[in-house]
């Protein structure tokens, strides 16, 4: 009897009541023992312990956690590398028939799939992602493509990759069209035939593509002709090919993806303004962008808060009523591509380098209109001599570039145009300006009457007396409505303290003084915990979650299905605020909590 269990054993579990006090003596003393018993190639551990659970494996070998995120040093983990202070998410538990075959290759005839056969992104296939991803940028060394040209290669397979699965979803009789056989991953040169048939089906999906892409693939950087480049497409379709980007988890494809792709192609200057998700969330839940409203972010970046107001707001919101701006053509690729995964792709997202949105805006077409030195003097942005009209907007969200080492020294040229901001005349310091001051003028300025302002701000523009000139020129212009504090080395470790700022504007000037005499109130809130530490190695930024606990048993808390609560005050602080517009005036509560 004992033998022919050990040789079907596939899956054990010890069940505790001890609230998670020994996980490591009951991993290295009882589950571990008992998955040596079992002679299969692979077996499931499970710990159950009040309503926490932690998955590992026994897989050729290797006794680790089950769930590759929570091991630190991959198979090679030994019980310190196993993260068990961190329990597992119930959805982590497989079903019996896939528990039997968890460890058997599959045979795939990925020629005859649909979107509903992709493996859904999630933690669970962090390492796999990480080493897919991994394995596209060292072929990219490779063949000499870290570098524009690359990255719009890039870019556009991903977005194929985005249009075959939405194809997919709306014609779910029709197969999907990004994969690689077998056959054609053995191909030797360009003039092997078995490579045909992939730049056959990758060149018609472009064609159906390109009608509905046209921002993203308006030219074709791929030629079918370069070994080079037809080494990437391979590596990039070989790699991503089972996993779904439309179905996948959104926080876990952006960390994962988007995230780790923009940290590698992003100028120096502007990675590390790579705003964390749970901010992002945060900001937006705040100012609460939703139906019929137009969004801009000015300084754009991958498109987050754009991607997130999307989501957030379950569709509603337009994908013509959002834009977005930046100095760096390869971020606002991404960021295309991060609306195309998350919109219908009509989010109007431009790049100027230089000074970006600083100096040039939106008309009312939605077309590029530059500031006039000669009209536009001190703020006067709506005195032209043409018949254009700058675009007001209902949200403006953005995570601008602030502090001394990016200040703004004008050039001669841009001289003129520097005079046309009003906190330029009346708060810079001799030839500079904190460029965090002239985006917070910028939003104030594309606001409508009405508008709401999300912004995210260096402490120290919020507080020291050198910007007092700064915050009385605000004060003069919206009604702030919230004022948050953050903790030092939430964007990268350099102890800067950043503050966010959240307002509207009162249709009229008369609002605005109605209020000040009624001594409008302001919700004020310091965060000192945000879920998240940033780590860098290598000047590559990671956010690394924290997880709250139970102060008696220093167990990590989870949730109803549970997922481990990460320690953050961002979601009692949303439902704070929310409760607090119950009681302010009509103009606040119509703009960030009525439904509309």
């Amino acid at each position: 009897m004992l033998d022919w269990l050990r040789k079907h054993l596939i899956g054990v579990i010890e069940i505790k009541n001890e609230d998670g006090k020994d996980t490591e003596t009951v991993w290295n003393q009882q589950l571990k023992a008992y998955l040596r018993e079992s002679e299969r190639d692979f077996c499931l551990g499970g710990l159950y312990d009040k309503d926490r659970l932690w998955l590992f494996r026994k897989h050729l070998g290797k006794y680790v956690r089950f769930s590759d995120e929570y091991n630190t040093k991959g198979q090679d983990s030994g019980t310190k590398d196993l993260s068990l202070h961190l329990p597992d998410p119930y959805l982590n538990l497989l079903p019996f028939e896939k528990l039997l075959t968890w460890d058997r290759p599959a045979n795939i005839d990925r020629s005859r799939r649909t979107i509903q056969d992709l493996d859904v992104i999630s933690g669970l296939q962090s390492a796999q992602v990480n080493t897919s991803m991994s394995a596209i940028l060292r072929t990219m060394d490779e063949k000499g493509l870290v570098n524009q040209k690359g990255y719009e290669i890039l870019v556009q397979i991903l977005a194929l990759k985005i249009f075959d699965e939405k194809r997919n979803e709306k014609t779910p009789g029709r197969f999907l069209d990004f994969y690689l056989t077998d056959i054609e991953r053995q191909y030797e040169s360009l003039l092997d035939k078995r490579i045909t048939p992939l730049l056959n089906r990758l060149a018609g999906l472009r064609h159906d593509a390109s009608s509905e892409y046209t921002r993203i693939l308006a030219d074709n950087p791929l030629n079918p002709k370069n070994a080079s480049h037809v080494a990437v497409l391979v590596e990039v379709v070989r790699q991503f090919q089972d996993f779904s980007f439309v179905r996948s988890y959104k926080t876990d494809l952006y960390q994962l993806v988007f995230h780790r792709f923009a940290t590698q192609f992003a100028k120096d200057a502007n990675a590390q303004f790579v705003t964390p998700l749970p901010l992002i969330d945060f900001l937006v839940r705040v100012v609460n962008p939703r139906n019929g409203e137009t969004v801009i972010d000015p300084t754009v970046g991958i498109a987050d808060f754009l991607s997130v107001s999307y989501v957030n707001s379950n569709s509603k919101l337009d994908d013509g009523n959002i834009f977005g701006f930046d100095i760096d053509e390869q971020m606002v690729m991404l960021a295309t591509l991060n609306m195309l995964l998350n919109g219908d792709g009509n989010a109007t997202l431009e790049a100027r380098p230089g000074q970006g949105s600083i100096l040039t805006k939106f008309d009312h077409t939605g077309q590029l209109l530059d500031l006039l030195p000669a009209h536009n003097r001190n703020g006067e942005w709506d005195e032209r001599p043409d018949d254009k009209r700058l675009k007001k907007f209902d949200v403006v969200l953005t995570n601008p570039p602030f502090g001394e080492d990016r200040a703004w020294r004008p050039t001669a040229a841009e001289l003129p145009l520097a005079e046309c901001y009003e906190l330029w005349n009346v708060a810079r310091t001799g030839d500079k300006i904190d460029k965090g001051v002239i985006f917070l003028e910028n939003a104030v300025r594309i606001l409508k009457p009405g508008g709401r302002l999300g912004i995210v701000l260096s402490n120290s523009i919020a507080s020291i007396d050198r910007w007092e000139q700064a915050r009385k020129w605000l004060l003069t212009q919206v009604r702030l409505v919230a004022i948050f504090d953050l903790p030092a080395n939430v964007f990268a470790e350099t102890g800067v303290n950043t503050t966010v700022i959240v307002a509207y504007k009162p249709h009229t000037a008369e609002d605005l003084a109605q209020l000040k005499a009624n001594k409008y109130r302001i919700f004020m809130r310091d965060i000192k915990r945000v879920g998240y530490e940033v780590r860098t190695s290598k000047r590559v930024k990671t956010f690394v979650k924290q997880y709250s606990t139970d102060p008696h048993t220093l167990a990590v808390v989870v949730d109803a299905q549970g997922n481990p609560m990460l320690d953050e005050e961002f979601s009692q602080t949303v439902e704070a605020f929310q409760t607090w517009c119950l009681g302010q005036e009509e103009a606040l509560q119509t703009g960030f909590i009525k439904v509309k």
